[in-house]
């Protein structure tokens, strides 16, 4: 694989992931995770826009193709919600997964950059970048939305709760 095509591969999955965590905030924008996506997705915004930067550095430019094809695929994977038979089995779960999906792509986005950073010093083109910075912000992409994973895992995986028993008098 080349540079500029596992850049193209990034930059379409950062489309993916606007794509997701608009889908998720719009659920309920107020609450502390709606909240807290809202400035994720204005990070994320600005690290696609510094990786297409990046690509065109590099003389490439970003791939329609590949970024259509990641947009598609996590619009089929929103109907998962709605559709039982393919689904996670509850919406709980749907949650869980949404979140564990998006914080992957997060740790892919530090990868990356870290593994620019390394070929900076080989590569003069890319020496006007902050990668190490980048990377540290994907890491505290990635540490902000731990807790609500957690959370969510204790929602779908936790023990069944159980309705309390009425006294008969």
């Amino acid at each position: 694989m080349n540079l500029l095509g596992y850049l193209n591969d990034h930059l379409a999955g950062a489309a993916a992931g606007i794509q997701l965590v608009e889908r998720c905030r719009e659920r309920d924008p107020e609450s502390e995770l709606g909240q807290m996506l809202q400035i994720l997705l204005l990070e994320i915004r600005n690290d696609r826009d510094v990786l297409e930067r990046v690509i065109r550095v590099l003389g490439g430019s970003p791939d329609t193709i590949k970024r259509g094809a990641a947009l598609g695929a996590e619009r089929i994977s929103s109907l998962r919600m709605w559709l039982p038979m393919i689904g996670p089995g509850s919406r709980e779960s749907a949650r869980l997964e949404e979140i564990e999906v998006l914080s992957l792509g997060i740790e892919g986005k530090r990868l990356m950059w870290a593994a620019l950073a390394q070929l900076s010093s080989a590569d003069e083109r890319l020496s006007g970048f902050a990668f190490p910075d980048l990377k540290r912000r994907a890491r505290s992409q990635r540490d902000r939305l731990e807790r609500f994973r957690l959370r969510r895992a204790t929602e779908a995986l936790g023990p069944p709760k159980v309705a309390p028993m009425r006294a008969t008098a």
